[in-house]
């Protein structure tokens, strides 16, 4: 067992120094299929985005997979936002734990927009057509612990993105791992996001004629490849302090990014009788002109017989658009 957890540990330690080095001015903005990087969990974004060292359950599908191994029994959560420019999203996820085989999961989350509408060359005032968009995420999730301190996890998610009559699809995949060091209320994660082949749309629109000496034939464009916005992010989490039916929890995590700068997350949790929550959280990156920075929320938890129902809330500040709001709900069974 152990020698399995050296290498895994090796592993990531050999994919994280490739991410860390991957990003360079040169790659500011090159990214694509940004619907990977939105968060789904009230929770997590209220604190800043920090919690992927901390295991909650289905929670941790989106920050760290490896999370998700303290699971005991079936968990169930749904998600809306009302993202930035009119962009809704709504998320689905379920974990069930399965004994030996450990933790498995599957989530979907799906972005809209209304509809816009359709301009030509020939008709620069709109032709009276609209089109919507819309990116789709579904995600298969295995996570297991290793030992008594050390829980790993990964994630394949399959990306489909539609814009008006092109199809983009890839696979991206995650990586993470848990470690919980003899230190009390200390939990330190790794989490590698993201990594997957380049994308490319393609659809009938990148067929025109050839013109009037060949009325039969067309000529074929081919739009440019993109990768895909992966990252590292190491984090810890400290909850050692509970005084009087109270409990606070501390949370921090460096995200270093391949196709913008880097990030710096901290956030904060304080429980009452671990039934009603208050978080905050702040991001901060030296990129020019980045939109997020404080957050903030709440959340209830209601026992109700065998099961457990929690409703959390998030606050984002999104810079000059409106600011976001996150609702999920849990159920535990």
């Amino acid at each position: 067992m152990r020698r399995i957890v050296s290498s895994l540990l090796m592993g990531l330690w050999g994919l994280s120094f490739g991410a860390a080095h991957a990003g360079t001015p040169a790659r500011l903005g090159t990214a694509g299929a940004l619907e990977l990087l939105i968060p789904t969990d009230a929770r997590g974004v209220a604190m800043g985005g920090s919690v992927m060292a901390e295991g909650r359950g289905v929670q941790s599908l989106f920050w760290n997979p490896a999370g998700a191994a303290v699971l005991q029994g079936d968990e169930i959560a749904v998600s809306h936002r009302r993202y930035i420019a009119d962009i809704g999203m709504s998320h689905l996820a379920y974990a069930r734990e399965t004994g030996a085989l450990g933790t498995l999961g599957l989530s979907a989350k799906v972005l809209s927009t209304d509809g816009d509408q359709v301009y030509t060359v020939d008709q620069p005032d709109g032709t009276g057509e609209t089109f919507a968009t819309s990116f789709v995420v579904v995600g298969l999730s295995l996570a297991r612990t290793m030992t008594d301190r050390v829980s790993v996890g990964v994630n394949a998610h399959y990306v489909a993105e539609q814009i008006h009559r092109e199809t983009a699809q890839g696979l991206a995949f995650d990586i993470g791992f848990v470690y919980r060091p003899t230190i009390a209320g200390l939990t330190l994660g790794v989490a590698i996001k993201n990594y997957g082949p380049k994308m490319r749309f393609d659809g009938p629109d990148f067929s025109v004629p050839s013109g009037d000496e060949n009325p039969d034939a067309e000529l074929r464009s081919r739009s440019a490849s993109f990768e895909l916005p992966s990252f590292i992010q190491f984090g810890l989490a400290w909850n050692g302090w509970s005084p009087a039916g109270q409990n606070v929890t501390f949370v921090g995590a460096f995200q270093a990014n391949n196709f913008s700068e880097d990030e710096f997350r901290l956030g904060t949790e304080w429980a009452l009788a671990d039934q009603l929550f208050l978080r905050g959280g702040y991001v901060a990156s030296p990129l020019d002109g980045f939109q997020y920075g404080f957050s903030g929320g709440a959340g209830l938890r209601i026992p109700f017989g065998e099961s457990v129902t929690s409703v959390d809330y998030a606050w984002v500040d999104a810079g000059v658009f409106e600011s976001n709001h996150l609702f999920t709900v849990t159920l535990a069974f």
